[in-house]
C-alpha cells in the first residue's frame, strides 16, 4: 500500500493511460487471488480485506483521469506509519508468542525428566528383582558352594527384597509423577492451541488492521472528492472496507497452514514390562495413599489461588484502563506495560488453572474425594474475592479522602501474585548435594576395568573425594590409600542430617549409634597391645563411647578387624551424629567429640593417686560428673603425641615424611 501510494502521487499530474497502468498489475495480482478464492466460495471472499483491496483499484482505474489537486494527499499517505506500524506489532506479538512457546517447551521438558527418571527407577527396580531371583533360585536348589553358607544367601535374599521394595517405591512414585507431568503437559497444549494461539493471532491482526483502516479510509475519502465520475466506485469499496470481518479473516488464516492445527494428546508410554498406566499411591497408605492427597491438596489450593488472581486481575484492568484514559501523555507507556504485566499474569493463572484441572481431573479419575479439598478451597477464595471487591469499592467511594486507593488496589494485586508460584511445577526429587570428602558404603563389589579405575569390594567403606569426570562416576579412596573412579550407583551414601525423630527411634535414650567413620589425617602406630596402628588416609570405625565419660584425647575404633584406641588429634570425623552439636540436647553425647583444649592427664598421675585437674589460666577444667560412677573404659596410660608440625595436601596425601 505504501508502493502504491508513492507511485499515485506521482502518477497522478499523469491523465488516462498513466493512471491504469499503475493499477494493472495491482488488478491482475488481484485477480489470480481472487480466482483462489472464487474456487472457495463457502469461506466469504467478500468479507476479506483483499475484497476490499480489490474495490479500492476498480475505483481508481474508473477515476483516472485529473487527480492534480490531490497529488499532495496521496503523498503524504505514502509517508504514513502503515510499515512501521506493521512491524511494530510483529515484533510485539512475536514476544508474546515467544513466551507462551517457551511455556509450553518448559512443560514439555518436565514430562521428558520426569520420563527419563520414571525409566531410571524401572531399571533399577529391574536389576534388583532380577538378583533376588537368582539368589532366591540358588537358596531353593541350596547352591551355596564351598565359601557360601546357607545363612549367609538367605540373608542375602533378605537384603535383595528389601532393596527391591525400596526401588519398587521409588519406581512408584516416579510413575505417579511423571502420569502428573504427562496429563498437565497434555492440558497445556490444547490450551495453548485453543485459546492462546488463536487469541494471539487475532490480537495481532486486529490491532494490525486498526492501523490500516485509516490509510485505507484516506483512500476511499481522496476518490470521492476527486471524481465525482468514480463516485459510485470509491462509495463502494468504502462499503467494502467497512464490511471488512476481521475474525473471518483470522479463522481462514487458521485454516490453511496446518502448523496451527492442534496435536493429538499425549499417551502415556510405559517403560520396560512395567504395565501400570493409572495413578496409584503406596501399598500400606489407604484411599490411594497420603502422597496422593498432598497432592489434592496442593492443586486444590493453587486453584483457589489462580482464581483469586484472575478475578482481582480484571478488576486491576478496569481500574487502569480508567487511569490511562485521564493520565497525561508521559505517563501513558508506564500505565500501558503495567497493563501487559497484568495480562500477563492473567494469561499465566489460566494456563495454571487448565493444568492443575487437569490433575485433579485425573485424581479424581483414580478414585480419590478432590471435592472434599477443592469445594472448601474454592469457597474461601470465592469469599476473599468478594471482602476485596468490597474493599475496593470502599477505597473508591473515598477518592477525595484517599488519592492513593487505585495505588493500594494495584498493591493488593502484586502482593496477591507473589504469593503464588504460577509456573513452578512439581520437579522430581532431586539428589542431595555431598560435602566432599564424604564416606560411602559398597553396595556391590565392582573389579577395576581402566588403570583409572579402582576395585572395590562389597561390605567396604570408603571415602569419596570428588564428582567424577563422567556421569555417575565419582572418585574415591580405599582404606589402603587407593584412589580411582568407582561407578555411583554401587554405593550407598549415608544420610548425615536425619530427623531427630528418626535418630530418636533407632537409638534408644543414653544410647549412641553402634559407629561413624574417621579418616586418618597422619599415619600412626601403636606403643601397646590396646593401641591402634593404622597408615595415612585409613579409614577408621569409631566405636561408641561411655555416656558422660571424661573425654581424654583418645578414642576407641577398629581398622583392619583390629580393635583399639588412637590418638583423636591425628584423625578427622567423616561421618557424625544426626545434626549440629551446638543444636543437640546437651545431654546426647557426641559419639566422636572434638578434642578436649585441656591436655591428657599424666600417666603417672592417673596411676598413682586421684585425678588432678589441669589449669589453663584461671579456670579448672574437671570432669563434668564422679569418676567412680563411670564404667571403666580402655586407654592407654600415656598422653596422645602432639600432631605434625605440618598437615598433609589433601591433594598430595603421601608427601608427608
Amino acid at each position: 500500500m505504501r508502493s502504491y501510494s508513492k507511485q499515485r502521487a506521482a502518477i497522478e499530474r499523469e491523465y488516462g493511460q498513466a493512471l491504469q497502468k499503475l493499477a494493472g498489475p495491482f488488478l491482475k495480482r488481484e485477480g489470480q487471488r481472487s480466482g483462489e478464492m472464487d474456487s472457495r466460495p463457502s469461506l466469504g471472499r467478500d468479507r476479506t480485506v483483499f475484497a476490499a483491496w480489490r474495490c479500492l483499484l476498480d475505483a481508481t482505474v474508473a477515476g483516472g483521469q485529473t487527480r492534480l489537486q490531490v497529488s499532495d494527499r496521496f503523498r503524504d499517505l505514502a509517508g504514513g506509519t502503515g510499515r512501521s506500524a506493521k512491524e511494530q506489532v510483529l515484533r510485539k506479538g512475536t514476544e508474546s508468542l515467544q513466551k507462551a512457546q517457551a511455556e509450553v517447551l518448559q512443560s514439555v521438558r518436565e514430562l521428558s525428566r520426569s520420563r527419563k527418571l520414571y525409566g531410571q527407577r524401572q531399571r533399577v527396580w529391574a536389576l534388583a528383582q532380577e538378583k533376588a531371583a537368582d539368589v532366591q533360585a540358588r537358596l531353593n536348589r541350596s547352591d551355596h558352594g564351598i565359601f557360601h553358607s546357607r545363612t549367609s544367601l538367605q540373608k542375602l535374599s533378605t537384603k535383595l527384597s528389601a532393596q527391591s521394595t525400596q526401588y519398587s517405591q521409588q519406581l512408584r512414585a516416579a510413575r505417579n509423577e511423571y502420569l502428573l507431568n504427562l496429563v498437565a503437559t497434555n492440558a497445556h497444549l490444547d490450551h495453548y492451541y485453543k485459546e492462546e494461539l488463536p487469541a494471539l493471532l487475532k490480537d495481532l491482526v486486529s490491532e494490525l488492521l486498526e492501523h490500516l483502516r485509516d490509510p485505507l479510509t484516506l483512500l476511499s475519502c481522496t476518490e470521492l472528492e476527486a471524481a465525482e465520475m468514480v463516485l459510485e466506485h470509491a462509495h463502494h469499496g468504502g462499503q467494502a472496507i467497512s464490511q471488512v470481518n476481521w475474525e473471518h479473516d483470522v479463522k481462514l488464516f487458521l485454516q490453511e497452514p496446518e502448523v496451527f492445527s492442534s496435536t493429538p494428546p499425549q499417551q502415556f508410554q510405559p517403560a520396560g514390562a512395567d504395565q501400570v498406566c493409572v495413578l496409584e499411591g503406596r501399598a500400606e497408605d489407604t484411599a490411594g495413599g497420603s502422597s496422593l492427597e498432598k497432592e489434592i491438596q496442593r492443586w486444590s489450593s493453587r486453584a483457589a489461588r489462580d482464581y483469586k488472581i484472575q478475578h482481582h486481575g480484571h478488576r486491576v484492568l478496569q481500574r487502569l484502563e480508567q487511569r490511562r484514559q485521564q493520565a497525561p501523555g508521559r505517563e501513558a507507556p508506564g500505565i500501558e506495560q503495567r497493563l501487559q504485566e497484568v495480562r500477563d499474569s492473567i494469561r499465566r493463572a489460566q494456563v495454571s488453572q487448565v493444568k492443575g484441572a487437569a490433575r485433579l481431573a485425573l485424581l479424581q479419575g483414580a478414585g480419590l474425594d478432590v471435592q472434599h479439598w477443592l469445594k472448601p478451597a474454592m469457597t474461601q477464595a470465592q469469599d476473599e474475592v468478594e471482602q476485596e471487591r468490597q474493599l475496593s469499592e470502599a477505597r473508591l467511594s473515598q477518592r477525595d479522602l484517599s488519592p492513593t486507593a487505585e495505588d493500594a488496589e494495584l498493591s493488593d494485586f502484586d502482593e496477591c501474585e507473589e504469593t503464588g508460584e504460577l509456573f513452578e511445577e512439581p520437579a522430581p526429587p532431586a539428589l542431595a548435594t555431598r560435602p566432599l570428602p564424604c564416606p560411602a558404603h559398597v553396595v556391590f563389589g565392582y573389579q577395576a576395568g581402566h588403570e583409572d579405575e579402582l576395585t572395590i569390594m562389597e561390605g567396604e567403606w570408603l571415602e569419596v573425594i570428588e564428582e567424577g569426570d563422567a556421569d555417575e562416576w565419582v572418585k574415591a579412596r580405599n582404606q589402603h590409600g587407593e584412589v580411582g573412579f568407582v561407578p555411583e550407583r554401587y554405593l550407598n551414601f549415608p544420610d548425615l542430617s536425619l530427623p531427630e525423630s528418626s535418630h530418636d527411634s533407632d537409638h534408644p535414650s543414653g544410647a549412641e549409634p553402634t559407629a561413624f567413620l574417621a579418616r586418618a589425617l597422619y599415619s600412626y602406630t601403636g606403643q601397646s597391645e590396646e593401641e591402634l596402628s593404622f597408615p595415612e588416609g585409613a579409614l577408621i570405625r569409631l566405636l561408641p563411647r561411655v555416656q558422660d565419660g571424661v573425654d581424654d584425647g583418645f578414642w576407641r575404633g577398629e581398622f583392619g578387624g583390629h580393635v583399639g584406641v588412637f590418638p583423636s588429634l591425628l584423625v578427622e570425623e567423616l561421618l557424625g551424629p544426626p545434626g549440629s552439636s551446638e543444636l543437640s540436647d546437651p545431654e546426647q553425647m557426641l559419639p566422636s567429640p572434638s578434642p578436649p583444649s585441656f591436655s591428657p592427664p599424666v600417666p603417672t598421675t592417673a596411676l598413682d593417686g586421684p585425678p588432678v585437674p589441669v589449669l589453663l589460666g584461671d579456670k579448672v577444667l574437671d570432669s563434668p560428673g564422679p569418676l567412680d560412677m563411670i564404667a571403666p573404659r580402655l586407654r592407654p596410660v600415656r598422653p596422645p603425641p602432639p600432631p605434625p608440625a605440618k598437615a598433609p595436601d589433601p591433594g598430595h596425601p603421601d608427601s608427608l615424611t
